[in-house]
């Protein structure tokens, strides 16, 4: 892995940081069969594990200014690979609660009609409520809740800090607990 054929992936990293494409595609061969492997046993697909890999050497590309400054980048690629495998598990649960909340009217039948009706009614309040917030607050709060990204994803991908992200966030959730307070224990749901 540190050495394959002309290239020691140290060798690259000035070219890199000065933007030089052809070295980060040199550097990306150098790691990529180790690390989609490293990723593939702890996810159980490969194609699940090319994504996390793009992923992670999209942010190296991205924070390419301070790759030099990394003292082991091996070390500091297989680590951000197991944030990055820890992250897609926390995504995939979050994922699976919410669509188990958001099917539970139709699984459970012994829950009488207006329960169902009730709990429909709110959802389509909460929907409303939603479309009503400003343009970039909608968007950050839907990233964060039906995409389930991070924070700090968001950031990235909306390019404003993660402090403006939390309180798009914080503001959509005050908007929601205002617009359902006349509704039973809603927020619990946030």
């Amino acid at each position: 892995m540190k050495n394959t054929g002309s290239y020691h992936y140290q060798d690259l990293l000035p070219l890199i940081q000065q933007g030089d494409q052809r070295a980060f595609s040199a550097l990306y061969d150098l790691f990529a069969p180790d690390l989609t492997s490293f990723i593939a046993k702890k996810i159980n697909s490969r194609e699940v594990a090319e994504d996390i890999l793009h992923d992670l050497f999209i942010s190296v590309w991205k924070n390419r200014a301070l790759i030099e400054e990394i003292e082991s980048l091996p070390a500091y690629l297989f680590s951000s690979c197991r944030y990055l495998v820890l992250a897609h598990y926390r995504k995939e649960m979050k994922k699976k609660v919410t669509q188990n909340v958001e099917h539970f009217e139709c699984e459970d039948q012994s829950i009488n009609i207006e329960d169902r009706l009730y709990y429909r009614y709110i959802i389509d309040i909460v929907t409303r409520e939603i479309e009503n917030l400003p343009q970039k607050c909608r968007e950050v709060f839907k990233l964060s809740r039906e995409y389930y990204m991070s924070n700090k994803e968001i950031a990235i991908k909306l390019e404003i800090s993660e402090s403006t992200v939390e309180k798009h966030i914080n503001k959509a959730i005050r908007h929601l607990r205002t617009a359902t307070s006349h509704l039973f224990h809603f927020i619990l749901f946030f």
